[in-house]
């Protein structure tokens, strides 16, 4: 929300070369969507209305890493995450989740020390991303939601059994709702898919 919409509008080489050639107007494009989405939240959270959490949308990070140097992100954009969440808490909203594909690992601390603190989606992708070690490093604090590897869906039943039994001992830390991310693929069974649907019923309750 905070840059990833920007991103989308002049892209990504756009962006790169946005924040040497002109640092000034970098910041102004940022510092303007800030405050408009600021703004917003101010609106909707004074209206009464009641929010079970509040959520980010900045899609930044690829198969490799962020789209957007991590330095650049914790000193230009993080601190709007910050007045955002700060605003949130006060009406006593204290989950707050994101949602940015890709691996977002080195962005991670950034965020949880700026009052985000559910990860979605959790990609298995092609660098195995699961909640672990995100948890082993940053606590109990940090939740999730996602890091089901549907690639099963295509395979077997016994190949759903062994996926769920690799989730069960990540769903015993508390705080991570399982679940396949994004779309299913369409080489998926659906026999498989409601397969895995009734077992993670009886397992998890």
């Amino acid at each position: 929300m905070l840059i990833g919409n920007i991103r989308n509008w002049i892209g990504v080489e756009g962006l790169s070369y946005l924040y040497i050639d002109d640092e000034a107007l970098f910041d102004e494009i940022i510092g303007v969507n800030a405050d408009l989405s600021v703004q917003c939240v101010r609106t909707a959270l004074e209206s009464g209305a009641k929010f079970d959490f509040a959520h980010f949308w900045e899609d930044i990070c690829y198969k490799n890493g962020p789209l957007v140097s991590p330095s650049v992100f914790e000193r230009k954009i993080v601190p709007h995450y910050k007045r955002i969440t700060d605003i949130v808490r006060s009406y006593g909203i204290n989950i707050v989740s994101l949602d940015c594909d890709g691996m977002i690992d080195s962005l991670i601390g950034t965020w949880v020390n700026n009052g985000v603190n559910t990860m979605f989606p959790i990609e298995v992708g092609t660098w195995n991303a699961e909640i672990r070690p995100w948890r082993e490093k940053y606590g109990r604090e940090l939740r999730g939601v996602g890091g089901m590897n549907k690639t099963v869906f295509a395979r077997d039943k016994s190949a759903v059994d062994a996926e769920i039994d690799k989730l069960c001992p990540l769903v015993e830390l508390g705080g991570y709702i399982p679940c396949p991310d994004h779309r299913i693929a369409p080489d998926a069974e659906w026999d498989n898919v409601k397969y895995y649907c009734d077992r993670m019923r009886k397992v998890f309750g």
